[in-house]
């Protein structure tokens, strides 16, 4: 082998290890980031157990943008951001939530309460229908519809989903 491709052998074994070495940190970061996440998802939950809505909303916040990935972050701080009032922002994160999780039907039962809490009974409908399609055997859609219906004053409608329920 002549000296070139030795060296050149030399330095792919170099940068194969670098790369490597990048890899197995990116890693660890991300690993790190994610357990980093999960306590402050905890943190989180235990600050709304206290009735603390906005506490939670912000330690919910930092444990998204540590790891972005995790639906559940977006359920409970729409959840906190709800329950402190925050309707509009409440809305955009339950929003978030079904983008990563289209076929859990609990995303769109949360995200109808926001609509009501809205007074936008038209598109909570909407919802509470979505989350009856897409798991017709759960009571707590049919409850949520009842809710709408009952805001829009439809009462024979409210009552037979209730029966439903």
């Amino acid at each position: 082998m002549s000296g070139y491709r030795k060296q050149r052998s030399a330095l792919l074994r170099v940068l194969a290890c670098g790369v490597l070495a990048a890899v197995f940190a990116v890693a660890a970061h991300a690993q790190d980031a994610k357990k980093q996440a999960e306590e402050l998802m905890r943190q989180g939950q235990q600050q709304m157990s206290k009735g603390q809505p906005r506490d939670a909303a912000r330690t919910l916040g930092k444990a998204i943008e540590l790891d972005p990935t995790m639906p559940e972050l977006y359920m409970l701080r729409s959840r906190a951001r709800d329950s402190s009032g925050s309707f509009d922002a409440a809305l955009d994160v339950a929003t978030k939530y079904i983008e990563l999780e289209p076929k859990d039907e609990y995303g769109y039962l949360n995200r109808a309460r926001i609509y009501l809490s809205l007074e936008k009974p038209e598109k909570a409908l909407d919802d509470a229908n979505k989350a009856i399609e897409l798991k017709p055997d759960e009571p707590d859609g049919y409850y949520r519809r009842a809710d709408v219906y009952a805001a829009m004053n439809k009462d024979a409608e409210a009552k037979a989903d209730e029966k439903k329920a």
